[in-house]
């Protein structure tokens, strides 16, 4: 019984955690206005400065995969959760860009300790393995739904400081916590004997799969990193979405709430279906429908906008698990840390890029302009999923082929 509850006990704190980090990711794109007319600075310093946080978020993965195999998760998850509290009231006592980029630099940082370390830390404490990260993702889905709502009416009533310092409480409260559960450790030598389902441990024969998964995942980073920026901007600007008496953050807040409430579902049924069909073809779909999804945002106005959100968010998120999953098919077990490593980095660290771009672009030719160059990184993803889903075609017809053969 005490094993059950301190399992528990450790998956409620990771879940919690999991969620706090996605509310401070997007509490960046909901103040965004708000920063910018307070501290007196342009959209394409907002945009650099998102940059900056995105790449420091995905580039932590890199080496925190391999740090996650020789030190205690517990620890780590507390430095973590300790790390996003500090860096939290750092933002907000901001008194400039400068500052103001420092502080979500050493956010993004402590953030970018959680994937590779929460993973771990699920994997190696829980004991039903899908249950356990069935709960974490819950927490994930949950803070990113929720997380744009709650900043923006916190910010709408004491300001986009108050957001920050209030969030970051349940962070250092939270880091405490981690630091009074047992310090488990399991060194990569007890996985020596694991090899991958093949019987080999080269990359060699994945390369091509992986090029291609870790290609389109840039590029739909891309599009996750532009939109979380700026959606809320442009939501809080829409006529047609205004509500008399309501501040213009709390309904920026509100309706990106609503909008990403739709990829919680999504986040589901791609789970259910890349266990059920060819995850190369639910790839292919998710990213080919988010081009006419992202369209109508850069088109449509009013309630058909938020529509046209929702949509975006529900294929997007489809395709996460569904490209997690793709790298566990494409990679061996002894590399498969070092691949999820890599793979958060494409996602987050190079896909952090496209706030500085979108940036230039909101302040050369409006905010709107964003989604509809986001909708062409999505055809691109799309068009580079085709080979990945030819190959997989190729290789299952030649592995019934020659089980025909045999019989």
């Amino acid at each position: 019984m005490t094993h059950t509850y301190s399992e528990r006990k450790g998956l409620t704190y990771v879940s919690i955690c999991h969620g706090l980090l996605h509310v401070l990711e997007l509490t960046y794109g909901v103040v965004l206005v708000s920063i910018a007319d307070d501290l007196g600075v342009t959209f394409l310093v907002m945009g650099i400065i998102a940059n900056v946080f995105g790449f420091a978020y995905g580039l932590t993965a890199l080496p925190v995969g391999v740090l996650a195999d020789r030190a205690s998760e517990s620890r780590l998850l507390g430095i973590c959760a300790i790390g996003m509290g500090i860096a939290a009231v750092v933002v907000s006592l901001a008194q400039g860009a400068v500052s103001l980029g420092i502080g979500l630099c050493v956010l993004g940082i402590a953030l970018g300790l959680f994937h590779p370390v929460g993973s771990a830390f699920v994997s190696r404490t829980a004991t039903n393995t899908g249950i356990g990260f069935a709960y974490l993702g819950v927490g994930g889905n949950l803070g990113l739904a929720l997380g744009p709502i709650m900043a923006g009416a916190i910010a709408s009533g004491f300001g986009w400081r108050i957001a920050y310092a209030t969030f970051a409480v349940p962070c250092v409260i939270l880091g405490l916590l981690f630091l009074r559960l047992p310090a488990r450790h399991k060194a990569v030598a007890a996985k020596a004997d694991i090899v991958s389902d093949t019987g080999s441990d080269s990359l060699r024969p994945y390369i091509v799969p992986l090029g291609l998964v870790l290609l389109v995942t840039v590029m739909i980073g891309l599009v996750y990193r532009g939109v979380v920026t700026f959606l809320p901007s442009y939501l809080s600007g829409q006529e047609g979405l205004s509500i008399a008496g309501l501040d213009p953050v709390m309904l920026a807040g509100s309706f990106t709430t609503v909008a990403l409430l739709f990829g919680v579902a999504g986040q589901f049924v791609g789970g259910y279906l890349s266990d059920r069909h060819r995850r190369e073809a639910i790839a292919l779909v998710s990213s080919a429908v988010s081009v006419p999804a992202l369209l109508a945002v850069w088109y449509f106005g009013g309630v058909a906008l938020l529509g046209a959100a929702a949509a975006f968010a529900f294929f997007h998120f489809m395709s996460q698990p569904v490209f997690n999953a793709l790298i566990a098919d494409y990679s061996p077990d002894r590399w498969r840390g070092r691949m999820y490593g890599i793979y958060f980095f494409c996602a987050f660290g190079v896909g952090s890029f496209s706030a500085s771009l979108l940036g230039f672009v909101v302040e050369s030719y409006g905010v709107e302009t964003v989604f509809l160059v986001c909708a062409g990184i999505a055809a691109l993803a799309a068009v580079f999923t085709i080979p990945l889903l030819a190959r997989a075609i190729r290789k299952s017809t030649l592995h019934r082929d020659a089980g025909v053969g045999q019989a």
